[in-house]
């Protein structure tokens, strides 16, 4: 259901014509999850801190279900409303389980952060390439397309409502103790600073390439189908980046130069797009579908690998995808309006491979082997 942690089953092609949504609109539903990850990734750990991370996650899953099964019921008010919960639950989801993984797999950090990014962009994928088929069918139709994926998220309710008896008897409450202004001292951490910038550059690139690639490849004189196949070529490049970089990431004693690679391997992909007008460029949209996956899993693993405890992970999350997701939020737009002023592509995508050489910069200190701890505690003395 996610791409990059973001709800990608309401697609204004399903209910476009039904609601007769003007593409503004269209563009707030597209929109009010990212700003839904943004203003509310800050109150998470501070929710996790009461009532422990799994009921915590118990009660997001709950309100991600009915966000789901709602906003097909009535009008654009219902769909606006149902998405916003959406946004708020996935919100929950992805500040903690970053911490989630610290805590339960502590050996395996790696591997899990690659089977948890992996299957998110797997099922992300497949929402998107089923959901209108679905509404196609001579039983269903846009609605039940929309809410027939309540179901996977009312299943981790119930997973998450199983292991609640073992929560209960061992009493955890984590992400675990909270020190006073934690957020105050992570402000105050380079280290800290430059995991939020990487994150809200390497979002920003995805985000404005999911918006706006179709209109690229159909300025260079592709048809819709082959833009169609062409944006499924950038989301392949995701998968096995996902995957295999995290567990690479653990291994090495510093990211600082798988860091900078993935700015490169953005920058080389986003040349390639903006110069190139044949077949070819399914190797570059392939590239950089694969800096993209490699940045996204970096980012993860540094939620971990740059904290000492599963209290400052959550905390770092919270931080870097507040101010993340704004920013990817904000991409598009402003790209939109350069691609009006310039009329035409060239220019937004000249601002994105400086973005990625950015990218590349700032990995370069996200990547060293520091943790946001000891340099709070270096810039406070």
């Amino acid at each position: 259901m996610l791409i990059y942690g973001y709800d990608n089953t309401s697609g204004p092609v399903l209910f476009r014509e039904e609601l007769q949504v003007s593409n503004a609109l269209i563009g707030l539903v597209n929109t009010l999850p990212l700003i839904a990850f943004g203003l509310f990734s800050p109150f998470v750990p501070i929710l996790s801190k009461r009532m422990g991370m799994e009921k915590t996650l118990l009660i997001a899953m709950f309100i991600l279900s009915i966000g789901i099964f709602i906003r097909s019921l009535g009008g654009i008010s219902i769909l606006l409303f149902g998405t916003l919960l959406v946004g708020i639950a996935i919100a929950v989801g992805n500040v903690l389980m970053p911490g989630l993984i610290k805590l339960s797999f502590p050996y395996r950090i790696g591997l899990m952060t690659g089977i948890y990014s992996v299957s998110m962009n797997l099922f992300g994928a497949l929402a998107s390439g089923i959901s209108v088929p679905l509404a196609d069918l001579e039983l269903l139709d846009w609605r039940n397309s929309m809410q027939i994926w309540s179901i996977l998220s009312f299943s981790a309710v119930i997973i998450l409502l199983l292991r609640l008896p073992a929560i209960i008897s061992s009493n955890k409450k984590v992400p675990g103790e909270v020190k006073s202004h934690p957020q105050n001292n992570l402000f105050k951490s380079k280290i800290a600073w430059a995991v939020t910038i990487y994150m809200g550059l390497q979002f920003l690139i995805p985000y404005s390439l999911f918006t706006w690639l179709p209109d690229i490849l159909l300025e260079k004189g592709f048809n819709q189908e082959e833009a169609g196949w062409l944006i499924a070529v950038f989301q392949i490049g995701l998968i096995p980046a996902n995957f295999i970089i995290p567990i690479i990431a653990s291994k090495l004693n510093n990211q600082r130069v798988l860091a900078f690679i993935s700015g490169l391997i953005f920058f080389f992909g986003l040349v390639g797009i903006a110069l190139i007008s044949s077949q070819l460029i399914n190797v570059f949209l392939l590239l950089a579908g694969v800096g993209a996956g490699t940045t996204f899993s970096l980012t993860m693993m540094f939620f971990v690998l740059r904290t000492n405890t599963v209290a400052e992970s959550s905390q770092l999350s919270s931080m870097a995808q507040s101010i993340g997701y704004i920013l990817a939020a904000c991409g598009p737009i402003f790209l939109g309006v350069i691609a009006e002023w310039f009329h035409g592509w060239t220019a937004p995508l000249v601002i994105l491979m400086v973005v990625s050489l950015l990218i590349a910069f700032f990995g370069t200190i996200a990547g060293k082997n520091e943790t946001v701890s000891l340099k709070v505690r270096e810039n406070l003395r």
